[in-house]
């Protein structure tokens, strides 16, 4: 009890010092176990995380290309990829031994008919519907998979359902579409309500569709078709694949030799399932000389997590060298705060004191290891806690699409690293009593005196004995 006492005693004597270094523990605690958990989840996000995403491949046209590729030509069609060109794809792939599902994608371009309109905003022009094939985007997805895919951007139903992708169904949907919210606005098209699209080729053959959902988008658009990126995302209609071929717009279903705006966009998308059968992949088509000339092979699965990672990166930056500058400052600061603790002339008084009332050096030691122990320890503990369930609301907010949690490894990470720390400042705060000097115990002011008193002391004690042997 008597070190125990003392201890707390001497910290309430320096309160601001105690406060003070508290805060700092709690501050610097917290700080670490945020930081390092935000770096921690950045590095796993880009290792264990990468390499079990789906990772989806795709042949396209390369970047030079669609450069080819015009929004006023409908013969730079022919750049587009037919079915011919995945077939070539899909045979190697099962010569490799490995069997996997695709979904597809096909788009072309289409017109207003009758009183609808398109959403403004696009970059065609004043071309005529005739040299654009008209302003509105119709697209195709065989599966929701492809439509989770869209380059457009993905989006979400705001109103009514989503498509129907049963190519099973012996009685298919062929009238649904989703429209933008803007461009039913725009035309005052409620779910239920039924308009006619003209196609690209003919302005005279129409299809009627049925407004089943209304969407908004919520990603950005990655298209790179010319054809596609001219036109207003908002003008796009989504419907099935058996709608597609109803209308008469995929070449499987009439002439194999069409041409000009009949010939969609075909975006087949394989699933790879991971990063590592991704890359096996591609290396099989290296060595088949693929893709031919003017084509490139990419996972837009993998690319658009990659591209997720992006704001993590940046902040994961900032977070490693701020934790770096907390811990450094924070170190020295309660290093300094701790050493100020225990020395000065008061703490000199009290060592003195207690050794001449018989106190011994291992007790004042582990006073003063306890001193540390109180004002640290406890904080420490606090700032590790708050850390651990603050984390993941506190990075939600600066990083989304990713969740930052305190690990287990982490955690014990901190334990041992925090105690190990407090247990070292705590050591050097029982070695000052390795350098206390015993002429000190009466060279502080206060009422033991000094040396020279206690030598004059000792000096007229020696001459009154030297008188009374005389």
């Amino acid at each position: 009890m008597f070190v125990l006492s003392n201890a707390w005693r001497a910290l309430m004597r320096s309160k601001g010092r105690t406060a003070l270094t508290a805060l700092i523990t709690l501050v610097v605690t917290f700080g670490t176990v945020a930081g390092l958990a935000v770096v921690q989840e950045n590095t796993t996000a880009h290792t264990d995380d990468y390499d079990v995403q789906k990772a989806t491949l795709a042949v396209r046209p390369s970047t030079a290309s669609w450069k080819k590729v015009s929004p006023t030509d409908s013969a730079s069609t022919k750049h587009y990829m037919t079915w011919t060109d995945y077939t070539e794809y899909a045979t190697i792939i099962q010569q490799a031994g490995v069997t996997l599902d695709f979904t597809v994608t096909e788009t072309v371009p289409a017109r207003v008919s009758g009183d609808l309109k398109a959403v403004s905003g696009d970059k065609l022009g004043s071309a005529s519907d005739d040299k654009t094939g008209g302003q509105l985007i119709w697209r195709a997805f065989w599966t929701k998979d492809a439509a989770s895919a869209s380059d457009l951007g993905t989006f979400k139903i705001v109103s009514g359902k989503n498509l129907s992708y049963d190519n099973q169904s012996s009685d298919p949907d062929t009238t649904s579409a989703l429209v933008s919210s803007e461009f039913a606005k725009a035309n005052g098209l409620k779910v239920g309500d039924k308009f006619k699209v003209a196609t690209a080729s003919d302005a005279s053959t129409t299809y009627e569709l049925t407004v089943r959902g209304i969407y908004e988008y919520t990603a950005d658009s990655t298209a790179d078709n010319p054809v596609v990126t001219a036109r207003n995302r908002e003008n796009a209609i989504f419907t099935n694949y058996q709608t597609f071929a109803k209308a008469g717009l995929d070449p499987q279903t009439g002439d194999s030799s069409v041409s000009g705006w009949k010939v969609p966009d075909l975006n087949v998308v394989f699933n790879a399932t991971d990063a590592a059968s991704y890359k096996k992949l591609v290396n099989t088509f290296k060595k088949s000389k693929l893709p031919a000339s003017g084509y490139t092979v990419s996972s837009p699965s993998l690319e658009s997590y990659t591209k997720s990672l992006e704001p993590l990166d940046a902040v994961a930056g900032n977070v490693k060298t701020g934790t770096i500058v907390l811990l450094a400052v924070g170190g020295v600061l309660l290093l300094a705060l701790v050493l100020a603790g225990v020395w000065g002339p008061k703490r000199d008084d009290e060592i003195g004191m207690a050794l001449v009332s018989g106190v011994s050096r291992g007790r004042l030691g582990w006073q003063f290891m306890l001193e540390v122990f109180f004002v640290t320890l406890p904080f420490y503990v606090i700032g590790l806690v708050a850390g651990v369930f603050g984390t993941k609301p506190l990075a939600a907010a600066i990083v989304s699409g990713h969740e930052v949690t305190a690990s287990s490894s982490l955690i014990w990470q901190m334990v041992w690293g925090g105690l190990g720390t407090i247990l070292v400042l705590a050591i050097l705060a029982a070695l000052r009593l390795a350098f206390f000097r015993a002429d000190k115990l009466f060279a502080a002011d206060g009422d033991w005196g000094s040396v020279s008193e206690t030598e004059t002391i000792e000096s007229e004690s020696n001459h009154d004995d030297a008188e009374a042997q005389a």
